[in-house]
Order: structure tokens, then sequence, then C-alpha cells
């Protein structure tokens, strides 16, 4: 008897070791599974700023972090969420007005309740890259009084995927987008721009000689020391 609680319990901390967590958002039965790293030497317990991060579609989180985010060397704990819709060998956010409007609103709930969770200081700064990076525009036209800082990076943002939602500007917008784009059209990433400074949104534009992963290459060091003075700007 004594073996086989030992053997359960042995699965069940197996099964959380290699799982990874998810955060529910309530009343939209939406559930997030998410990843964390620490960036700068700083621990677990500790409270500090956060950086929620949103993959490009068809990407993984691991993934993700590896290629774009594991330059950044500022204390801050980064939550990247999976998106919710199965895309090739890995996951993808909304595409359409209604998605945009269901799962944005979750992201949003997730993404408060994570905060209550780890110790965080101050709100959290949102980054998107592709998929995610339309996401991010969403949050920042929709939800950015609930965020410090938002960057989207190669996306897109127009009036009809808002689909008549209200406008809540707030936190200020850090935009990247290459002009050789051929998955997100560099036009695509302007119109959201101009769709966020005409309805009051605080933007910066970020235009840089390259394709849509430019991100991974020569832009990463930079993208990466923007978030750090943001980052910095919260401690």
């Amino acid at each position: 008897m004594k073996s086989a609680i030992i053997f359960v319990c042995c699965l069940m901390f197996l099964k959380w070791w290699f799982t990874d967590p998810t955060i529910s958002a309530p009343g939209s039965n939406v559930n997030f599974s998410y990843i964390v790293k620490y960036a700068g030497n700083s621990s677990r317990n500790e409270q500090l700023p956060m950086l929620v991060a949103l993959h490009g579609n068809g990407d993984t989180t691991s993934n993700f972090y590896e290629t774009a985010l594991d330059q950044i060397n500022t204390p801050v704990r980064i939550i990247l969420l999976e998106g919710p819709l199965s895309h090739g060998s890995g996951s993808a956010w909304p595409w359409t007005a209604a998605d945009f409007s269901h799962y944005g609103e979750a992201i949003n709930d997730a993404i408060g309740l994570l905060t209550e969770k780890y110790p965080t200081l101050r709100e959290p700064i949102l980054l998107g890259f592709s998929g995610g990076g339309m996401m991010a525009y969403y949050q920042a036209a929709v939800n950015g009084r609930d965020y410090s800082a938002i960057f989207p990076i190669s996306g897109q943002l127009s009036e009809d995927l808002l689909g008549g939602s209200a406008y809540s500007p707030g936190a200020k917008v850090y935009a990247f987008h290459g002009k050789k784009d051929k998955v997100v059209s560099f036009g695509g990433g302007r119109t959201a721009v101009e769709l966020l400074r005409k309805h009051r949104v605080r933007v910066n534009f970020v235009e840089f000689d390259g394709g849509h992963h430019g991100i991974f290459t020569n832009m990463k060091p930079k993208i990466s020391q923007a978030v750090e003075k943001q980052v910095r700007r919260l401690m």
C-alpha cells in the first residue's frame, strides 16, 4: 500500500514538473498554457516587473523565448502565453473580429490573474510578434489602461478586426515593423499605428530594413534594449 502511494505521488510530481501551468480566464471558458522565465539573475519569489509575451502563429512558447527574448538581462519575470488555437506544429492567435473580442478579453483577464499569482511590480508590459503582434495592437486599443507599455512587432490591426470594440487608450505603444515584410505587410503595420494615433494612443513606430523575422536577427538587440528600458521604469 505504501509503495502504491509513493508511486502515485511520483506520477503526480512528474506530471507537474513536465506539464506547463495553465491559467483560466473567468467567464470565457478559455484556458491558457504558459511558461515562466526569469531574466537578469532574478528569482521566482521576488517582486518583479512582468513581461507577457505572445508568440507568432505556428510557433511555441519555448521557441519564441529562445529566438526573441533570451537577450533581456534586466531583472523581470517573463510569462510566455500559448496561443489558444492550434496551427501547424504550434499554436495561433485569433483571426476574426469575433475571435479578437472573445480571446482579447480572455487574455486580458488571464494576465490580470497572473499579476496576482506572481508578485508583480505595477502594470505588466505586453509584447507580441506577428499574430501575437496583432493581439498586442488590439490590447493597446481596447485595454491599454491595464498595461505599462505595449510592444507590437510585425503585427497589424484594422477597424474591421476591432469589430466595434470601444477604445480605451492608456499604455504607450512601441511598434516595430520590417519594410520588406512579406507575411504581415508593412502597410498593415502603418495602418495599425495610424488607427491608434487617431484614437489618441501614444505610439512610437520603428521601421527597419528587414523582413518578417527581423526580430530574430538585426533588430533583436534593439528591441531587447527598448523592453529593458521600460522594465527599469517599473522598478
